[in-house]
């Protein structure tokens, strides 16, 4: 009878801890199985909102630099138990903006640069995507600091590289926000043009290879 009894207690206590627990785990369990991009089942799926939502990049030479933005053509993300475990975005290579030079001559030269063969091939490739997968969540981390480890496959000019970043992810009471502000090697993909890696001599025409990526991502609840 004894025996009987604390089987029972046992029994209760796991019931408990899993009713305690459960959520998050079951969240962080689907998000590190899951393959970049891969959609789970029973995921409640929320649309990227295109008109809050941004993607800004920054490029650093010798005694200089550059920065705008690049468009968002889709995108969206899965949810469990209010944790994202995962999405898709689909980046518009079309929509590279320059935001640091007013002339509009020069602003369209380097735009049109930015989309040649020397950078993007845009007319060959005008889509990039980022497919993300086993988002880590971080606990007792101090207000406005990435709470998120971010991890996914990012295709640019066909080629599909690994990355991983910070983020800070923020679910409010009618709007979802991600956040993260990272450096990516950009010859990975292809875009050596200035680089001092393959390039020699190149002087004050010297292009650093890493640029700077900073994302805004918004989506309702």
């Amino acid at each position: 009878m004894k025996k009987l009894k604390l089987f029972a207690l046992m029994l209760v206590g796991a019931f408990v801890m899993a009713a305690c627990g459960g959520p998050s785990e079951k969240a962080a369990e689907i998000s590190e199985r899951l393959e970049p991009g891969e959609r789970p089942e029973n995921a409640l799926v929320k649309q990227i909102d295109l008109n809050r939502s941004t993607v800004a990049w920054e490029g650093t030479k010798v005694g200089g630099r550059h920065d705008g933005t690049i468009g968002l053509r889709s995108g969206e993300l899965y949810l469990v138990d209010d944790q994202i475990v995962g999405g898709n975005i689909i980046i518009d290579m079309q929509q590279i903006t320059v935001l640091d030079i007013e002339n509009p001559e020069t602003n369209a030269r380097l735009r049109g640069h930015l989309e040649s063969d020397d950078f993007f091939s845009v007319a060959t490739y005008p889509e990039a995507t980022f497919e993300m997968a086993q988002l880590v969540k971080h606990e007792e981390v101090a207000e406005g600091e990435p709470n998120y480890t971010i991890r996914g496959n990012l295709t640019i000019k066909g080629i599909t590289h690994g990355v991983s970043f910070p983020a800070h992810v923020h679910v409010h009471d009618d709007m979802l926000t991600a956040k993260a502000d990272f450096d990516l090697d950009r010859t990975q993909w292809d875009v050596r043009f200035g680089s001092g890696r393959f390039f020699e001599n190149l002087g004050d025409n010297l292009i650093h290879d890493n640029f700077n990526l900073k994302l805004d991502i918004m989506a309702a609840r």
